[in-house]
């Protein structure tokens, strides 16, 4: 597979989980905790998908997405949250994210998340 995933999360304990699951199924995994060093990344190197957390220390994730989507409209954004209102599930869902994925998640629903926002 081969596919380069980025995770920007401000939990390691989050990108440590998903990098050790995803890594097991071929996936090519970097994490940063900061939304500006994922925009960095962004910048240097497009990823095949993006897992993006809501709420970040220097920035909100749900604010990021359109400016994200609008650079680079054909890479799926997977949202995150410990938030599972509701309501930031449709603000992400409607401002372009491919997939919700509340936290805590079961590990074994990754592999078939991502096939789906792949083909999205």
């Amino acid at each position: 597979m081969g596919d380069l995933i980025l995770i920007i999360d401000d939990e390691p304990d989050i990108c440590q989980l998903l990098q050790l699951s995803l890594s097991k199924h071929g996936y090519k995994v970097k994490y940063v905790h900061r939304l500006v060093e994922g925009m960095q990344f962004l910048e240097r190197q497009q990823p095949d998908v993006l897992f993006l957390d809501i709420h970040l220390p220097d920035g909100s994730g749900l604010e990021a997405l359109p400016v994200i989507k609008t650079q680079y409209p054909d890479l799926p954004v997977i949202t995150i949250s410990a938030y599972d209102n509701g309501m930031e599930k449709q603000r992400a869902l409607t401002a372009g994210a491919a997939h919700f994925l509340p936290k805590p998640f079961n590990v074994g629903e990754l592999q078939e998340i991502l096939f789906d926002v792949k083909s999205w």
